[in-house]
């Protein structure tokens, strides 16, 4: 019987360090997300607020607070520099921003599999990823409205997450520490 590697190794704790980064960043990406597309329904729904200038706006928001709760969270006022950004302009930061959080978990998993030893399973990471990627593709493209959105959304979420890696750490070490046994 062969020895096997620790699922997730005591004498190298730095894999703590990035697991926590990846929930403090996780944290602060869906803030960031969550007032991003509260300032856009604003938008929506009172289009008049598009002709106005910056300065204009943050005084209307001044005026006119649009408290929401998501979940967990009130959110009070918003962010400045959205002022400044049409509708247009905010769905390209959007996606911009949707874009540079997924590549820096996408980095994230793979500093948690090389600091947990495991980095030889970086192609299921690559996996992984693309069939979430596209899964929300098709749902985005095939399925119109909320209802496509939201299952693109809820596999975002997903790859926005620490799952992959825990998935990819922990699964098939289950699995060999199973096949061992018999």
């Amino acid at each position: 019987m062969s020895a096997l590697r620790p699922i997730l190794p005591r004498k190298r704790p730095l894999w703590l360090l990035i697991l926590s980064l990846m929930l403090v960043f996780g944290f602060y990406q869906e803030k960031a997300k969550i007032q991003l597309n509260h300032y856009m329904q604003v938008l929506q729904e009172n289009p008049h607020l598009n002709a106005m200038s910056p300065e204009m706006r943050s005084d209307w928001w001044h005026d006119n607070p649009q408290p929401q709760r998501i979940h967990y969270y009130i959110i009070q006022g918003t962010w400045s520099v959205f002022h400044g950004l049409n509708l247009r302009q905010l769905y390209g930061l959007k996606w911009g921003v949707s874009v540079v959080i997924l590549l820096t978990f996408f980095v994230l998993d793979g500093l948690f599999l090389k600091t947990t030893g495991h980095i030889d399973r970086w192609p299921w990471l690559v996996v992984i990823y693309g069939l979430a990627g596209s899964i929300m593709a098709v749902f985005i493209a095939l399925v119109p409205g909320k209802s496509g959105y939201g299952v693109a959304h809820e596999f975002m979420s997903f790859l926005q997450s620490p799952l992959p890696s825990l998935f990819i750490v922990l699964v098939p070490s289950l699995i060999e520490r199973m096949r061992s046994k018999n």
